[in-house]
């Protein structure tokens, strides 16, 4: 036994990490040997569908063993139908191989990643390596749709050294030939692993029988290997056992079995059936008081069991196990509940606490369940195995019992995160009921910080408050009193200070808090928290979206599952939003139909006056229609909205918009926005401040104001700096234009933070008084070209391209005369060097049009209207930066149009100074790297002629690359080239003996593997 790396309270069960042992007398049978060598070997997947004791298991351990390879085993059980509980020995039997696994399942579902998704990282963790990873016993996984969803995503996302071997006993809805590929997908099935007469006779032979016709008994069993064995084929005559079995195989099992065993032999093997492996120790724990002399007689019987070597530790068959609890639960209910609590106590000492609530459950004994469950519930809550905690909270933490409240905690936590904040509150108001809410409170800053939470999204603040001023200080009380900020009036602002992420599961409210106070860094950081997926996903997007990456925030929300854990706020709000800010009308209508509806069923009153704000605005800001969104804002106010500040300031600002857009007249919106602008800023809220600045800016104008409208305007500024971010600010300016016209009349020169702003609104279509940026195109690689306007610029000097160039690299465009000299004249700083780069700048100025060009202003040469250079040496590097944050086709393509830029020629071509040399080096390292991942994922989806041309550039330009070597050795295996295995192989020790070394382990075992 283990623990996990993230320090669980239930341990590992070591023992189903293990390869199963084999029988002690064992018949080799070469003929099924060399069929699942094959099979490994050539497939991706391999899927072993057959009945139990048809020999499976015995038949992939001598197969992998013969493999040669690292093995990852895992024995399923019923317990692992839980997807949480699945990934987590899934980790540790991989990790056990590949370091690089420990702790990922673990670490990714405390933040809230989909659990098929976890399965896919996993998988991927294996890398290049190679490992044949060996699941049996999946029959224990029908009727859990989410844990085959974790077994399917392994297989799809298994890199190619990642072998799959799955045992089953019954057909199961998993389409592996769509997930690997159909002709990378092997099955061997009842047929291959039957027994034939020849195979018949040697079994029986090594098991003592010799008065048996081999041939015979293969005809009568058509070949099981059980039956053949243990004579079971006489069971087609069912022979009734002690019980009157109506199973032929249980009937054989009871006379020709259990009937031979002395009594206390029987009894013993009955008793000890609840165990998976039995011990002397572990039957002692069930009252087999004489256990290590039976053990000891036991071993002399021909049994269906598996002894592991040198060994008194005892595995039975799964059938003859399946057939003794059968036995067991014959006998009367009070003593089948005592050997469970029994088998559920000794759980309990070994740590397996999990199984031991399922044993106490069945038990019928409440009390030991929820001491077992109180210790490890929070454990099921943070692998996100929500139906097992709802399951033993119905059970054990009913209104009222004792378990309501030592569970309590656990069950907010559900509460929350199914965002059933109506059932959480109705939890609370059960437990104050009881008069127990409060003690729950203080003794559990966990439970009271959930049950406060779930107050404030029913509006029920008083409620909220006696919570929090009866619960000690922790960093969860701390998060819900940061809550209160939202609500608060004015006169309390700073009571509420931002706590500093604990790590703890209130951390996702304090990303909660952050993102409704515009505090958009904050969020996008991921916290180290087990709940950060309850802000995760969501939050991230609205993040983007409020910082204007509409774009990568479009593609996380279409993402698999990206609402899974948090719909109604996904869906009611942050969805709709990005669409509105998208400007489309038809997705953000459905969207927020999806959304009211989720909305509903959460029960959060402060959900469904956000979701009619969010309809609100896009009344106004798409449709243009102000009646109707005066309408749906009225709706939120009458509805007790006005209770919140960050409704009201929402209210305020929508409000102002519509009056704005419905009247000439600015009374009654300079009114409401000053109000909005002025607890924004009070609150340091500044979301929508940018927004709601603008807004008031040409309400201010409309007053005859215009001191106070500039003022408003920079109010929107400073906001936006704050946000890093100018999305926020153009969408507001792109609804009253006039205000960025006025700011720009009013600015003394060209290059202001307005001018920008007037050119990002022209770039989005609106305009605003300016004239596009000049774009120029600088191309740097095979030839070094200046195109503006679609015309190439020629400077008389060749200098001047290269002073370009430099320019295009560093931030800003703009570089001091030290930097310049060092950069293009390898740090000569005389008087020729000097003037060389006056005329150098002198030249490039004067072939681009007028007015564009660098000058030095002081010892700085920059640009002094703003301009867009365009590289392309940026543009590889965004697409090597855009390649590592896709995945699959969409991160192959990314990778190859990086390529294609680099496969135009050399970087600046005729520049031999230090600097040029350096970023050359460093692209032709990103390239190496990019085609080395490009023809591995090539390979992956199986386009093998286009992974062949990568690897070939990666070993011809650094034939020391065994990565590559693989792959090419790979590829020709795939495609069946047996020569071109040992060619590869070859070549790379070719090249490698020139530095007097021998090819790596890793790669000799794949080319014996290969060969074979």
């Amino acid at each position: 036994m283990s623990r996990t790396k993230g320090g669980s309270a239930s341990l590992i069960i070591r023992s189903k990490l293990a390869v199963p042992p084999l029988a002690e007398r064992l018949v080799e049978r070469p003929r099924l040997n060399q069929l699942f060598s094959q099979l490994i070997n050539q497939n991706r997947v391999l899927w072993v569908a057959a009945t139990a004791g048809s020999g499976k298991t015995t038949a992939v351990v001598q197969a992998a063993t013969a493999w040669g390879g690292p093995i990852a085993w895992l024995t399923l059980d019923g317990t692992d139908a839980a997807p949480g509980r699945l990934l987590i020995y899934l980790e540790a039997a991989i990790a056990a191989h590949v370091p690089d696994a420990a702790g990922l399942a673990s670490s990714a579902l405390t933040a809230r990643i989909p659990h098929p998704e976890v399965a896919g990282l996993l998988a991927e963790s294996v890398g290049d390596e190679d490992l044949l990873l060996v699941l049996d016993g999946l029959e224990n996984l029908v009727g859990s749709y989410e844990a085959l969803e974790v077994i399917g995503a392994v297989v799809r996302y298994a890199p190619v050294g990642l072998k799959v071997v799955l045992l089953t006993r019954v057909d199961l809805p998993i389409d592996v030939s769509a997930l690997a590929g159909v002709d990378r997908v092997a099955t061997i099935g009842e047929e291959d692993l039957a027994f034939t007469p020849e195979e018949a006779e040697g079994a029986l032979v090594e098991a003592g029988i010799t008065d048996i016709d081999a041939s015979s008994a293969v005809e009568a069993t058509g070949g099981w290997v059980t039956g053949v064995l243990f004579e079971a084929w006489h069971s087609r005559l069912h022979i009734s056992g002690t019980g009157g079995e109506a199973d032929p195989l249980h009937g054989y099992l009871a006379s020709q079995i259990l009937a031979k065993l002395v009594p206390e032999e029987r009894e013993f093997l009955v008793v000890t059936s609840l165990l998976d492996e039995v011990t002397p120790a572990r039957a002692a724990a069930l009252g087999q008081s004489n256990a290590g002399a039976v053990l000891v007689r036991l071993r002399s019987h021909h049994l269906p069991v598996s002894w592991i070597s040198g060994t008194y530790r005892m595995r039975c068959h799964p059938r003859f196990r399946e057939y003794l609890v059968t036995c067991l639960e014959r006998r009367g209910p009070e003593e089948v509940r005592t050997m469970r609590r029994a088998y559920g106590d000794l759980l309990v000492s070994e740590s397996h606490l999990e199984e031991a609530v399922e044993q106490f459950l069945a038990a019928g004994d409440s009390n030991r369940a929820l001491d077992a469950a109180e210790m490890v519930v929070g454990d099921v809550l943070d692998r996100l195995d929500f139906v097992v905690a709802e399951r033993w909270l119905g059970s054990l933490a009913a209104p009222g019992s004792s378990g309501s409240r030592s569970l309590g905690p656990a069950a907010l936590m559900l509460s929350v995160a199914r965002e059933d904040y109506r059932k959480g509150v109705s939890i609370a108001d059960d437990l104050k009921a009881n008069g127990v809410r409060e003690d729950l409170a203080r003794s559990s800053p966990r439970g009271g910080a959930i049950m406060a939470w779930c107050y404030w999204h029913l509006d029920r603040l008083d409620d909220m408050r006696t919570v929090i001023d009866v619960a000690p200080s922790s960093p969860e009380i701390d998060a819900v009193r940061y809550l209160l900020s939202l609500a608060s009036r004015r006169g309390a602002i700073g009571a509420y200070p931002a706590p500093v992420l604990s790590g703890g599961p209130l951390d996702a409210l304090v990303m909660r808090v952050h993102y409704a106070h515009g505090k958009l860094r904050e969020v996008s950081k991921m916290p180290d928290s087990p709940w950060a997926a309850a802000v995760s996903a969501p939050w991230r997007i609205g993040a983007l979206r409020a910082t204007g990456r509409l774009t990568e925030a479009l593609e996380l929300y279409r993402s698999t599952d990206a609402g899974h854990w948090a719909p109604a706020w996904m869906h009611g709000i942050v969805g709709p939003e990005l669409m509105i800010d998208l400007e489309d009308t038809e997705e953000a209508q459905r969207v927020l139909a999806e959304g009211q509806g989720l909305v509903r069923a959460s029960g959060s009153i402060v959900f469904d006056w956000l979701n009619r704000l969010i309809e609100a605005k896009l009344e106004l800001r798409l449709n243009h229609d102000p009646v109707a969104g005066l309408a749906l804002l009225e709706q939120v106010e009458s509805a007790g909205g006005r209770h919140y500040d960050f409704i009201a300031e929402a209210l305020d600002t929508w409000k102002g918009l519509a009056l704005l857009l419905s009247r000439p007249d600015a009374g009654d919106a300079v009114v409401v926005l000053r109000r909005a602008v002025k607890s924004m800023t009070e609150a340091n809220r500044i979301l929508d401040l940018p927004a709601a600045a603008i807004y008031l800016a040409e309400a201010e104008w409309r007053q005859g104001d215009p001191t106070k409208s500039d003022e408003a305007a920079d109010q929107a500024m400073v906001a936006a700096r704050i946000q890093e971010s100018n999305h926020q600010i153009l969408l507001a300016l792109a609804d009253f234009q006039a205000v960025l016209t006025r700011r720009l009349d009013s600015e003394e020169f060209t290059d202001s933070p307005w001018h920008e702003l007037g050119q990002a609104l022209m770039a989005r279509g609106v305009k605003a008084g300016l004239n596009e940026h000049p774009v120029i195109i600088l191309s740097e690689f095979g030839r070094i070209v200046i195109t503006v306007a679609g015309q190439e610029v020629k400077p008389r000097i060749a200098k001047s391209l290269k002073l370009m160039a430099y320019l295009a690299a560093v931030p800003g465009h703009r570089a001091s005369r030290e930097d310049l000299l060092s950069a293009l004249f390898d740090g000569q700083s005389d008087e020729s060097a000097r003037a060389y780069l006056r005329q150098a700048a002198h030249r490039l100025r004067e072939a681009l049009p007028a007015g564009i060009g660098p000058i030095f202003t002081g010892n700085t040469l920059g640009f002094t209207t703003p301009v867009i250079l365009d590289s392309e040496s940026s543009k590889f590097e965004a697409f090597i930066a855009k390649a590592a944050r896709l995945r699959g086709q969409g991160r192959l393509e990314a990778l190859l149009k990086a390529l294609a830029i680099l496969d135009q020629g050399e970087y600046l071509p005729g520049l031999d100074s230090s600097w040029a040399t350096q970023r050359r080096e460093r692209f032709e390292e990103q390239a190496v790297q990019a085609r080395l991942q490009a023809a591995q994922m090539a390979f992956t989806a199986q386009q093998y002629r286009q992974a062949e041309q990568l690897a070939e550039q990666v070993v011809a330009h650094d034939p020391y690359k065994e990565s590559a070597w693989r792959i090419l050795m790979r590829i020709a295996s795939a495609t069946g080239n047996e020569d071109g295995v040992v060619a590869s192989y070859r070549r790379c020790k070719t090249a490698l003996n020139e530095l007097g070394v021998m090819p790596s382990d890793s790669t000799q075992q794949m080319f014996q593997r290969l060969r074979r």
